[in-house]
């Protein structure tokens, strides 16, 4: 949408961090539904180069790791707290028990910490599912999901939650909010 004291399109930064591309891709997706908007330059930056300056909508995602969004998104939004505050800011992440919870309960569970740390105007949240591929698994994230496993009483199996077509579905709702009236 040109803006009308500078003319110029609006712009969205879709910022992320991911252990093993998941929330990456969603990133990606959810870039490719602001994009479809037609009205919006969109650019998707991982978080340890982002900088949301020149930016009038900031989106904000982290998958979860250990019931927790990953410390990186949780420092990008604590420094970065007085340059979003007069920003539109959209949150989002990628865990793999989306299916297995109510979307109620992974929100509250998930992105109330995101959303306190958020000091911009938080327009829209979501919750996507993720993608394990236990071949790919650090040591550390190996034991973890193996413990967990024994605990559940359950073997580890590959997940693939993934869903395209809900990330482009977000971009463009979040999107619509940079629309002129």
């Amino acid at each position: 949408m040109p803006d009308e004291v500078t003319g110029s399109t609006a712009r969205v930064l879709i910022i992320y961090d991911t252990r093993y591309g998941s929330t990456k891709t969603i990133a990606e997706w959810i870039a490719e539904g602001a994009a479809s908007r037609g009205h919006a330059d969109v650019a998707v930056q991982n978080v340890a180069e982002a900088d949301p300056r020149g930016f009038d909508l900031i989106v904000i995602g982290s998958p979860i790791y250990e019931e927790h969004p990953l410390p990186s998104v949780m420092n990008f939004l604590a420094a970065n707290r007085d340059r979003l505050s007069d920003k539109d800011v959209a949150l989002f992440v990628v865990c793999v028990d989306y299916g297995t919870v109510s979307k109620e309960e992974l929100v509250h569970r998930y992105l109330a910490d995101l959303q306190t740390r958020a000091a911009g105007r938080v327009r829209a949240i979501e919750v996507f599912g993720g993608y394990l591929d236990v071949d790919k698994l650090s040591d550390t994230d190996r034991k973890l999901i193996e413990d967990f496993a024994k605990l559940m009483g359950a073997p580890i199996t590959q997940v693939n939650k993934l869903d395209r077509q809900s990330a482009r579905k977000f971009g463009a709702q979040v999107a619509h909010f940079l629309e002129p009236a």
